[in-house]
């Protein structure tokens, strides 16, 4: 750090999106960042809580590929969520904002218009394959990794972060021997080359979504 050294007999890296790559050459070119956006409207009226017909502050999702997924908050503000920039570089841009409110829109006609209260934008960390990891790839070493959620760390990183502190414990358990436990995640031949297939891909699950 630039205060000094640290120095550990056990590490545990769960930086999710952020840095992890760079930490261990384990991880090098085996988690993927990609943008996730999200907003949330003005508190519902009574009447646009009737017209959207959600009873609960339960999570939907359709079944895209470039999914978009809803939830009634507490409050009773209304949040949506979906992909963002390829790039981080114009993950402001305005373009990424109206692609909720389209989908809001599309999804509950009376919130069409409807004012936003909050935005924001973040890194997941996705796996090549879609599985979390929960490892330690090196067997000759004391360095473990808690990783590629991808887009459910919410709810897996709780989970995730107890199991690597009884893995770095040295404790063992059952469930050790499902593979997310002791396989590292994988790796892709054309990382390099990632964000140009990111692009390509968003503009054809785009097409297979919504026209084809």
């Amino acid at each position: 750090t630039p205060g000094g050294k640290v120095y550990a007999k056990v590490v545990g890296l769960a930086t999710g999106a952020y840095g992890g790559q760079s930490l261990s050459p384990h991880l090098r070119n085996r988690v993927m960042p990609i943008l996730s956006n999200s907003m949330v409207t003005r508190v519902l009226t009574e009447s646009e809580l009737a017209e959207v017909a959600v009873k609960k502050p339960a999570f939907i999702t359709d079944t895209r590929t470039l999914r978009f997924y809803y939830r009634l908050l507490p409050d009773r503000r209304m949040q949506i969520g979906s992909r963002s920039a390829v790039h981080g570089a114009d993950a402001t841009a305005p373009k990424h904002l109206q692609l909720l409110r389209d989908g809001l829109a599309r999804k509950f006609p009376s919130l069409k218009n409807i004012p936003v209260d909050y935005s924001w934008w973040g890194w997941v960390d996705v796996s090549h394959d879609m599985m979390p990891r929960i490892v330690q790839p090196d067997p000759k070493q004391s360095v473990f990794y808690a990783l590629g959620y991808g887009g459910n760390g919410v709810s897996f990183s709780a989970h995730a972060g107890r199991r690597l502190a009884q893995r770095m414990a040295g404790k063992s358990d059952s469930a050790f021997d499902l593979p997310i436990y002791n396989s590292p995640l994988p790796g892709h031949l054309f990382a390099p080359f990632r964000r140009l297939g990111q692009s390509l891909l968003y503009r054809w699950y785009y097409l297979r979504d919504e026209i084809l």
